[in-house]
């Protein structure tokens, strides 16, 4: 079964890398359609099983204008679209398998006519687009029409499934199928020098939906004996414009409790910074299916989250390995926090979805879509010799 997975941005590297790895030893012969890889990234996903045809010439356009970079971007999209387009026209996959869409009204065209020729499998890690990012209204259209263009959509929770079959899409063409454990190699590797304070972390691209600000208000209205045994390191590369909060984390005066690390972490970094943490923190409004948490879920490091997506379905409070507040509820934030600085307890790693089983689930659904798409050109067929 050959396979050609999309995913343009590279957006989740070690997902796609573990991904791969399970299907190429069940058999399936996956390509992944992506952009070349950036200084410092590892080459994880076999060379002979990518194909680097996306932004090749865009891709490192870092010193242009944000409103120049982006149109340079689309422009770029575009063009790697259409050679997405060819290439399947021409190889004719079993399934051709979005993993991430970019720029959904391009990608919604290039859908309908890629499943002309064979299945279109879609994976929704974010079943509210962009985790309630406001979108130009052809933007949230796109992206609620390409899961209606998909054979066979996946998502990561039940949750997740849940609300795209209220929305409208057939029962049977939405497929749960869990995210698998993320890590690295480096975890082992010892912190240099242990902060005496409770250290909180909150890591990964600094988006408005995981809820940085609730966390800083949340800090600031700790008592100031407890505040002072709390650090809190945000690790990760913005997404957003970080001065409003900066301002306000001075004007609650509680700088001292927080080290901003505004910057993509190398694997050594983020292999110091885990070891040195006692607790992870997710105060985020909206998530499916966090990577960060499967990144750090084997740790056994107390979390703290909102009752979203996956930190609901997997109970971390019942669990014992966390505590649970609903979302956007800062009191309640500044409770959990409160209890953990005082009490300082022990987390334990969760359980983990092995890629084995993952990779077997998902050529299963390859199978159900190509069985679909089957009987539908046999369909068509049929009205055309009728006819």
């Amino acid at each position: 079964m050959k396979v050609l997975l999309v995913d343009p941005s590279l957006y989740t590297p070690p997902y796609d890398a573990a991904l791969m790895r399970g299907l190429l030893a069940i058999g399936v012969q996956p390509v992944l359609a992506t952009r070349p890889l950036r200084a410092g990234e590892r080459q994880d996903i076999p060379a002979d099983c990518t194909d680097a045809f996306f932004y090749r010439r865009t891709d490192r356009a870092d010193g242009l204008p944000p409103p120049l970079r982006l149109l340079l971007k689309g422009c770029a999209h575009i063009a790697g679209t259409l050679r997405l387009i060819g290439k399947v026209r021409r190889e004719r996959p079993d399934v051709v398998h979005v993993l991430w869409l970019v720029l959904p009204p391009v990608d919604l065209v290039a859908m309908a006519l890629i499943r002309r020729w064979c299945p279109v499998v879609l994976t929704v890690h974010d079943t509210v687009a962009y985790n309630g990012q406001k979108l130009a209204w052809p933007q949230q259209l796109a992206h609620d029409r390409s899961m209606k263009l998909a054979h066979q959509v996946i998502v990561h929770t039940r949750s997740g499934r849940q609300r795209l079959v209220r929305r409208g899409l057939p029962d049977a063409r939405v497929s749960v199928i869990p995210h698998g454990p993320l890590g690295l190699p480096l975890f082992a590797a010892a912190a240099t020098a242990r902060d005496p304070r409770w250290t909180a972390v909150l890591f990964g691209e600094l988006k408005p939906y995981k809820g940085l600000d609730l966390l800083i208000e949340a800090v600031g209205a700790l008592p100031a004996p407890c505040r002072r045994q709390l650090r809190v390191v945000v690790a990760g590369r913005p997404r957003m414009d970080m001065a409003p909060l900066i301002a306000r984390i001075l004007a609650l005066g509680v700088s001292e409790q927080f080290e901003l690390r505004l910057a993509r972490l190398s694997e050594e970094q983020m292999a110091a910074l885990f070891a040195e943490a006692d607790a992870f923190v997710f105060p985020y409004r909206q998530i499916d299916a966090s990577g960060v948490y499967y990144l750090v879920n084997s740790l056994g490091k107390w979390l703290i989250a909102s009752r979203v997506g996956i930190f609901a379905e997997d109970d971390i409070s019942g669990a014992g390995r966390g505590a649970l507040v609903p979302p956007e509820d800062v009191p309640a934030l500044g409770r959990a926090l409160q209890h953990a600085i005082e009490t300082r307890p022990s987390g334990r790693a969760g359980t983990v979805h092995p890629w084995s089983d993952i990779a077997h689930a998902t050529r299963a659904l390859y199978e159900r879509a190509m069985t679909d798409f089957d009987s539908r050109l046999a369909g068509r067929a049929r009205k055309a010799w009728q006819r």
